[in-house]
């Protein structure tokens, strides 16, 4: 792999340790990279910064046959901002080599499979282990659900993710499910739930990344692998498949019902509250994230920097830029003096708050916690 990377506005003393970390980076890209690497393979970069302020602006480009990944990151700091991208572009190289394979095209069966007999190894010997997390997780499983539900149709409605890519009941799954394995390694000063909606999150930002893939990716021959897990007999694989369509998510599906009793204030509530939710699709992920996980969940700011891996400095400036852009937007749509009115909060209105479907609950539950 051929690297080419250029700084800007970077002084020779910092220039030295970028340096430094660009090349760890690198052999990080190439050793994640494995057969796919050779000299067609191109690496582009740049870190600059941006005037007088302490904000970073890294781009990585990795150029390969037939492909281009591309990520870009902001940060105060110029190490912690090349670390981040190269983070994430190890992250979407891992996932195109995953598709190269033809993974996707049948690895929604397989995941509930692998999963059901993940969570069963070991089951007996750390038992008190598991009750203890079911314990912690069950209180917070409705409001996580709906969070999660809330994210995919932001994505679904700005197509970066469609309905077949994955469900709120899968993306649950698998965040109780990954929360599990690493319970024991879990950062001891954050909350249950912040932490779960950190794993939810990444997990949706895989899909995110797949779904972005497959739709530049052309194939003509995306035939499952030969050797793929044979679970065409599963009974509970066939049953899920068949009654399970794909879920759309509308911005509707995401409101609580306004309390007023006059109908007509009830509807003009629940449009606003429409507006609202189609300004917050439009954000990126991570102002969107430091917004709405503060204001509508109450999440401390020492967790969103946890969560969404930012110093507590730049995740105000995030969520600055986030409100700044929502009024801006919902501007063009409502009138000037309602805006004025309005708080961000009573903009942004409370999260959906309802029972998680008892089937639902009782099958994450039961995976923990397997029936004697």
């Amino acid at each position: 792999m051929n690297i080419r990377f250029s700084y800007r506005r970077i002084n020779h003393d910092e220039k030295k340790l970028l340096r430094e970390t660009v090349r760890e980076g690198g052999n990080a890209i190439r050793e994640v990279l494995g057969s796919f690497d050779s000299d067609a393979v191109r690496l582009e970069g740049a870190v600059e910064r941006h005037g007088n302020k302490p904000l970073y602006r890294a781009r990585l480009k990795l150029h390969l046959p037939g492909k281009t990944l591309v990520a870009l990151e902001e940060a105060d700091n110029g190490n912690a901002v090349v670390r981040q991208a190269f983070a994430e572009l190890r992250r979407q190289v891992e996932r195109f080599k995953h598709l190269a394979r033809n993974d996707h095209l049948w690895k929604r069966p397989r995941r509930r499979a692998e999963l059901r007999s993940q969570l069963n190894k070991g089951a007996g010997s750390d038992r008190e282990q598991r009750k203890a997390y079911a314990d912690l997780v069950k209180p917070h499983l409705p409001e996580l659900y709906h969070f999660i539900r809330r994210e995919l149709a932001y994505r679904q409605a700005l197509g970066d993710l469609s309905p077949a890519d994955i469900r709120a009941d899968e993306v649950l799954d698998a965040a109780v499910a990954r929360g599990l394995e690493g319970f024991s390694d879990s950062p001891r000063h954050l909350e249950i739930l912040p932490w779960l909606t950190g794993v939810a999150l990444r997990l949706i930002q895989e899909e995110t990344d797949a779904h972005r893939i497959r739709e530049r990716r052309v194939s003509t021959e995306d035939l499952a692998p030969t050797d793929a897990m044979d679970i065409s007999d599963d009974e509970d694989t066939r049953m899920y498949e068949f009654y399970q369509p794909d879920e759309v998510i509308r911005m509707e599906d995401i409101i609580p019902d306004p309390e007023s009793n006059d109908p007509e204030q009830a509807e003009a509530v629940r449009e606003r509250a429409i507006l609202v939710h189609r300004a917050l699709a439009l954000l990126p992920p991570t102002w969107r994230h430091a917004l709405v996980l503060a204001d509508v969940h109450g999440m401390k700011e020492s967790e969103l920097a946890d969560i969404l891996d930012q110093t507590p400095g730049h995740l105000r400036q995030l969520r600055t830029c986030a409100e700044t852009f929502m009024r801006d937007w919902l501007g063009q749509h409502l009138a000037q003096e309602e805006l004025d009115q309005a708080s961000t909060g009573e903009l942004l209105g409370s999260p959906l708050r309802e029972p998680l479907p008892e089937e639902l609950q009782a099958e994450i539950l039961e995976k923990i916690m397997p029936l004697e």
